[in-house]
């Protein structure tokens, strides 16, 4: 039979286990922020485009 841990052994783990899930949780929230900062540019973007488009400039490329 094994010996238990001992009690230091214990709070290490869960220490260990608790930043991964902090890191991870942190990453998830800037994956999250940095997909809707892209997608409100690639909006703003589309905005701009359309109205150079309506105003007849043709955007930047015209």
């Amino acid at each position: 039979m094994n010996a238990p841990e001992p009690e230091h052994d214990w709070a290490e783990d869960l220490a260990h286990e608790r930043l991964v899930e902090l890191t991870r949780s942190r990453l998830s929230s800037a994956q999250r922020a940095a997909a809707d900062a892209e997608a409100a540019t690639v909006r703003r973007g589309l905005a701009q485009l359309a109205r150079h488009l309506t105003a007849g400039t043709g955007g930047a490329d015209a």
